[in-house]
């Protein structure tokens, strides 16, 4: 691709920790010099080597936070948008278990736990179907992120692109809710954001790409994301 489209990307890989499959993939990627950032699960389950591999490629590595206390067991890839709707209704709304504090507390150890895989912070924040932006989790992981010093925050400055999913349509209206609240908060942030799986045609995304840096979330787990992102940069 084009150096001065490159220039206007950041290539996030997500869920490094998730799977076997996610980490062979992400690792692949970042070995051949496709990603600028890569976002760990320290919760999840690394390989002999995984570690050591990733950081030897230099990519920016950020904290993945997810509700959940322990690694996850595989799962279908793509779910329903009715099945993932009454996960997102029983986990954030109905669930005492993910009350504020308690996810505070579990996002604290996981910050925690990163660094003691890694040795140092992490260069970025962000989480997994993105609930660092939902109002209840939102001031609690801003404070994190600056408590730890951590200096890059998922959280764009102009606009979420895309045109699929309800996910996106929902994480929009999300992002707009909490917009004012972030505009005086000093933190390294990329102007549009947008889900690799948001995008309807990525040739016609890349051609009109608007001014300024996109973040560019890819779930190489799934074979279709992998080979978009292995083709294209």
């Amino acid at each position: 691709m084009l150096s001065k489209k490159r220039q206007k990307l950041i290539i996030t890989a997500d869920d490094f920790g998730k799977s076997e499959t996610a980490n062979r993939n992400i690792l692949r990627l970042a070995e051949a010099g496709k990603l600028d950032r890569v976002s760990v699960m320290s919760n999840g389950i690394f390989g002999p080597g995984e570690i050591e591999r990733i950081k030897k490629t230099g990519v920016k590595l950020d904290i993945h936070l997810d509700l959940a206390d322990v690694p996850r067991k595989e799962r279908r890839l793509k779910k329903g948008v009715l099945g993932r709707g009454i996960i997102f209704l029983l986990k954030h709304i109905a669930s005492p278990g993910h009350r504020k504090e308690k996810v505070r507390k579990r996002w604290t150890s996981q910050i925690e736990k990163f660094r003691d895989i890694f040795g140092r912070r992490p260069d970025g924040m962000n989480s997994h179907q993105h609930i660092h932006l939902f109002g209840r989790y939102f001031f609690a992981s801003l404070g994190l992120a600056g408590e730890c010093g951590i200096p890059y925050f998922r959280f764009a400055k102009k606009d979420f692109l895309g045109t699929k999913t309800n996910i996106r349509r929902i994480t929009r209206v999300i992002w707009k809710k909490d917009k004012e609240k972030f505009a005086k908060i000093n933190f390294e942030r990329p102007d549009y954001f947008v889900s690799l799986d948001w995008v309807e045609n990525f040739d016609e995304f890349l051609k009109n790409l608007p001014d300024g840096v996109t973040e560019i979330a890819c779930h190489p787990e799934r074979k279709e994301e992998f080979d978009l992102i292995n083709k294209y940069f």
